[in-house]
């Protein structure tokens, strides 16, 4: 199971997750029992997917894990507070606590934000390596498959592609598994390529045309925002020169004008 290889992965690796996961799942088991609101629980699900399943922990666990930081760097803080001052802060207390639990959100959408980011930028390279696969006699299953295999880049993409796969072994079909793939990595540019190879796939149409034209779009498409950004950026850096060209004036002048204005400059 892709979760618990990856909570496996994380325990070898950092021993603060390793060793707080009892009170992480105590805490996740005390919230499971409340009610949470659905919308919610959704919304943390489709970051949590979306951002590689950090951790490897599930909605719940997540939130039972930011609970139990929460408490964790509240008691911290009162400590260091009281070894400071010789008294707790409530103030203070009650800052530690919302930080606790709204940095690991923030934590989490910028882990989802990194990630978009990262396959957005890979999404050509590997459909030029599928492309080349398929054109060489490998049909897509076995293309994907052999990507997978030979890919050293730790590429987040590849990780969704895994999934693909394992996903396909368990009995799903190529369709449901390629739309869970879009779903997971919520992604508009992997969405519509895959969109396009599921038509092609109905309609019979061959899956090595839709890759070089999926490849090509969006060659263009990064081609044309790389434009349209070097064009704004001239304009978005005015106003910071315009503050610094000011601050400069007044530092060398301020002194002048002051005086001037006092009737003391002659």
């Amino acid at each position: 199971d892709l979760l618990d290889n990856k909570k496996n992965r994380v325990f070898e690796g950092n021993s603060f997750i390793r060793v707080t996961y009892p009170l992480t799942l105590m805490f996740a088991a005390k919230v499971s029992r409340m009610r949470m609101p659905d919308k919610f629980i959704n919304v943390l699900t489709r970051r949590i997917e979306s951002a590689g399943y950090p951790y490897g922990f599930t909605p719940y666990e997540y939130i039972g894990f930011t609970s139990m930081l929460s408490v964790l760097i509240t008691v911290f803080a009162a400590f260091f507070n009281y070894s400071l001052t010789g008294s707790a802060n409530p103030i203070f207390l009650l800052l530690a606590f919302v930080f606790g639990n709204v940095f690991p959100y923030f934590f989490l959408a910028n882990q989802s934000d990194m990630r978009k980011i990262a396959i957005y930028k890979d999404l050509p390279y590997k459909l030029d390596v599928l492309t080349i696969a398929v054109e060489a006699g490998m049909d897509f299953l076995s293309s994907i498959r052999r990507m997978v295999e030979r890919d050293t880049t730790d590429s987040p993409l590849i990780e969704e592609f895994f999934q693909f796969l394992q996903e396909v072994r368990m009995g799903k079909t190529k369709q449901e598994a390629l739309k869970d793939m879009a779903r997971r990595a919520d992604v508009e540019a992997l969405n519509s390529v895959v969109s396009a190879i599921r038509q092609a796939e109905k309609m019979g149409t061959p899956v090595v045309q839709v890759l070089k034209v999926q490849a090509e779009s969006m060659r263009i498409m990064r081609s044309q925002k790389a434009e349209k950004a070097a064009g704004e950026a001239s304009v978005k850096i005015m106003f910071p020169l315009i503050f610094i060209l000011f601050t400069t004036m007044l530092i060398l002048f301020g002194g002048i004008i002051v005086k001037w204005t006092r009737g003391e400059l002659f």
